[in-house]
């Protein structure tokens, strides 16, 4: 990886030259040795016999170098830059003397030569100074980050531990030493079961852990995330988040909701089998008695009332049949989900004039109670949604058996919609939510894709033999 040196902020660049170092004594001391330089300079220049046995071309100007370049290493480009006019300003008369040698133009390239000297090297130091600040700025705000994180670490009530990229615990807050109390140099697969290699950054998985001081098995959200990296690669961070109470909300709240469905299944069978056990018997027989009592004569006009009556009274059989089928279908609990769903498809034909096509694969296996009546309502709440808003004419249900688990597919040809744009919690869209409500409720999942123009597919996996939730028990 490559590395520049910062550039230099030219307004810092001429804050640092008009603002010399005047209150230290070595400045001042760097200053006088210029002053002893340039009146040297100058004597010589005047006593030419001087100049001309002792010292050939006078006192050379490239002396100025060191005290200019003292300056510039001890105060970077404040002191090399106060330094280098106060020495250019000094030699000025020395400058205006004429002497007839020319000694001036080679007095002036050498006050130039120190003059870039100077300047060069004072923006060296300045930015090695600067380096240097930024440096120990990082480093102050890394020990700041590190006391703020070790503060935090302490007093956090959920477990941490530090692991090194072999799996191994450097370090673990008092939360996990509450937990784990040899936590402290061992492996973290050995402490939890999860494969070291498995702790990426990003990786969340649950947890149940008996705790040493806990009267019962408490559940905790494992997550991952990557701290200081290392020769052989990050230190990270693992975090254990109580859940506890949050998967006890969430299993009551599933329970209770189980709960309303069954009762609302019970109640729906106890008013399917009243409405055909009573009303829809009595009326049956009533239709027969009319028929029995019918006049051969059909010519009167009360004889037309007559029949007019009888047929309303049959197609008012006919609507109870109905309403008890969609209540609760009789060959559900008797025949089991295949024969329920291949009625409803009969009756859909026959009441919608929809083109309906059956395909069961797989080994049919008789399901639990609350499996398949999940699985038919969730057939039974896609069929609505497509004779309500499909539009469609032609409707294809597969139901898969693999194993213990049923994988129930919806597919249609009407006209789609958005859901992305139109939402779930639409009129149009509650259906969906109850069908993915029954699928969770059942450890399962319900997916519905759409395309506009495109027609709608629902897929339903649930297993036969599992309920996710647990029944609540009851205090007498």
């Amino acid at each position: 990886m490559s590395t520049t040196s910062p550039r230099i902020p030219i307004r810092l660049i001429l804050v640092r030259a008009l603002h010399p170092p005047v209150r230290e004594r070595a400045f001042w001391a760097v200053q006088s040795m210029i002053v002893f330089w340039a009146v040297i300079h100058i004597w010589v220049d005047v006593r030419s016999s001087l100049e001309g046995s002792v010292l050939p071309y006078g006192v050379p100007i490239d002396l100025l170098l060191i005290p200019v370049g003292y300056a510039a290493l001890r105060y970077g480009l404040s002191g090399s830059a106060a330094t280098t006019v106060w020495a250019i300003l000094l030699w000025i008369p020395d400058l205006l003397i004429p002497d007839g040698k020319g000694h001036y133009q080679q007095d002036i390239v050498q006050l130039v030569v120190v003059f870039v000297v100077a300047l060069f090297v004072g923006l060296e130091i300045e930015r090695a100074h600067l380096e240097r600040a930024r440096a120990e700025l990082a480093e102050l705000e890394r020990r700041v980050a590190e006391q703020h994180y070790h503060r935090l670490f302490d007093v956090n009530t959920s477990p941490i531990f530090l692991i090194d990229p072999a799996g191994v615990v450097l370090e673990a807050n008092p939360a996990a030493l509450r937990l784990r109390r040899d936590a402290t140099g061992q492996l973290i697969s050995n402490l939890f079961e999860v494969p070291n290699h498995d702790l990426v950054e990003g990786r969340t998985a649950q947890l149940t852990i008996h705790a040493p001081d806990a009267l019962e098995e408490r559940n905790f959200r494992l997550s991952v995330s990557n701290l200081e990296p290392s020769a052989n690669g990050p230190i990270r961070q693992v975090v254990l988040e109580d859940v506890t109470e949050e998967y006890r909300s969430e299993r009551e709240a599933r329970a209770w909701a189980m709960e309303v469905l069954q009762a609302q299944e019970d109640e729906r069978r106890r008013i399917a089998r009243e409405i055909h056990d009573d009303p829809l018997q009595r009326l049956l027989q009533l239709a027969r008695r009319l028929e029995v009592l019918g006049s051969p004569d059909e010519s009167s006009e009360g004889d037309e009332q007559f029949v007019a009556v009888r047929e309303e009274l049959l197609s008012v059989v006919s609507h109870l049949r109905d309403v008890t089928r969609g209540l609760h279908p009789a060959g559900l609990d008797q025949h089991g989900l295949v024969a329920a769903v291949r009625g409803l498809l009969v009756d859909l034909e026959v009441d919608e004039g929809l083109i309906t096509d059956f395909v069961v694969t797989g080994d049919v296996v008789s399901g639990s109670q609350e499996a398949e009546v999940g699985l038919f309502r969730i057939v039974q709440e896609a069929v609505r949604n497509v004779i309500r808003h499909a539009n469609a004419t032609n409707l294809v249900v597969t139901i898969d058996y693999i194993d213990d688990t049923a994988h129930v597919t919806i597919v249609d040809d009407g006209v789609g919609f958005d859901l992305s744009r139109d939402g779930l919690v639409s009129g149009n869209h509650l259906g969906i939510l109850s069908m993915r409500e029954r699928a969770n409720l059942l450890d399962g999942r319900c997916e519905v894709r759409s395309v506009v123009g495109g027609g709608t597919t629902v897929d339903a996996t649930v297993p036969l033999h599992r309920v996710a939730v647990e029944v609540l028990a009851r205090v007498d």
